[in-house]
């Protein structure tokens, strides 16, 4: 087991002992925020490079080893942990350590990464959540690129969308009150302007304000039509 150097100092009592399994980008990054959120955090890596590449700047334990050998995994004292993610870059991989990792620990909730967007909604009995993190990379990019009309809230939800719409002000609804209007069968509006209130009948949707809006897949592009009337 190798432990960094420690280079910052917290006050925050630890919330949760977390496992994770893959010190690439995913796996690190994930690792960095959940240190900086206050959260207890074990690092496994089985390639000597990465360890000695990450372990100079992390503050939290770093374990290099194969998380697919049970005793690798038992150095993170898993009957310990309240988590465990393994975010290698091989679904399979995950898989196969998340159901070692129930069987370490019974009552330890389990998260995989997959590679594969048709696996997001797969059932296993041995993980709890299945992540594919390259969705969550594409919504921020999106979010980039049509920043001024449009935000997909990343990563909320699995096939319902939750969206940041600017009402265009030559847009069909602008102006209106909701109950003035025929959203798309799938789709409703959550917030009013302010964001202070659920937005209700007589909520209007004022020109150039945002508000949240809940759609399925199937009613994304009405619901753009509608609100900002395909304006470029």
């Amino acid at each position: 087991m190798k432990v960094s150097d420690s280079h910052a100092q917290t006050d925050q009592i630890p919330e949760q002992h977390i496992v994770i399994a893959g010190a690439g980008r995913v796996g690190y990054q994930t690792a960095q925020v959940l240190t900086d959120c206050g959260h207890e955090v074990y690092l496994i890596e089985r390639d000597p490079k990465t360890v000695e590449r990450i372990i100079g700047g992390w503050t939290g334990v770093v374990i290099e080893g194969d998380a697919e050998d049970p005793q690798v995994l038992s150095r993170a004292d898993p009957s310990q942990a309240d988590v465990f993610a393994a975010l290698t870059g091989d679904a399979t991989i995950n898989f196969a350590i998340c159901a070692e990792m129930q069987h370490l620990s019974k009552g330890i909730r389990t998260i995989a990464r997959v590679n594969d967007p048709n696996r997001e909604n797969m059932s296993n009995a041995f993980i709890d959540e299945i992540v594919y993190p390259e969705r969550t990379g594409s919504n921020a990019t999106v979010n980039r690129i049509q920043r001024e009309n449009i935000r997909v809230l990343e990563d909320v939800t699995k096939d319902i969308n939750i969206l940041n719409i600017r009402v265009h002000p030559q847009s069909p609804a602008a102006g209106k009150q909701l109950n003035e209007i025929l959203l798309p069968d799938g789709c409703h509006v959550i917030s009013d302007a302010d964001g202070t209130e659920v937005a209700r009948p007589e909520t209007t949707l004022d020109r150039s304000r945002r508000y949240l809006s809940a759609a399925e897949p199937n009613t994304v592009d009405d619901a753009q039509k509608l609100l900002i009337g395909w304006f470029r």
